[in-house]
């Protein structure tokens, strides 16, 4: 099964399972997902809490009007930016953010 068809069938369970796109929007997925990372953070060697978290990331980009296809190409285009961007070398486990653009290192 490819991503694409994994992204529809998730869909459709969502859907069916918590309402229709315009009976919910993506803010109750968005909440979820802050749950599954505090979850995913209490134990980063579960597996399947990533994957906790790429569920709702997925329904809410959909309910918030993004096509798979869409996603797809903003993630390949943030990419690029990320890659033209400088990054201060990390130095524990904390989050890095890259320099520049009003963001401190």
């Amino acid at each position: 099964m490819n991503m694409a068809a994994f992204w529809h069938d998730l869909a459709d369970w969502s859907q069916a399972t918590f309402g229709d796109d315009k009976t919910r929007g993506p803010v109750g997925p968005l909440k979820h997902l802050a749950k599954e990372v505090r979850e995913a953070l209490a134990d980063p060697t579960d597996k399947m809490e990533y994957v906790d978290c790429l569920f709702p990331v997925f329904d809410a980009a959909r309910r918030a009007g993004l096509t798979y296809g869409e996603l797809l190409g903003l993630s390949w285009k943030k990419l690029a930016i990320n890659k033209a961007r400088q990054w201060p070398k990390p130095s524990s486990d904390e989050p890095v953010e890259h320099v520049g653009e009003g963001v401190s290192a």
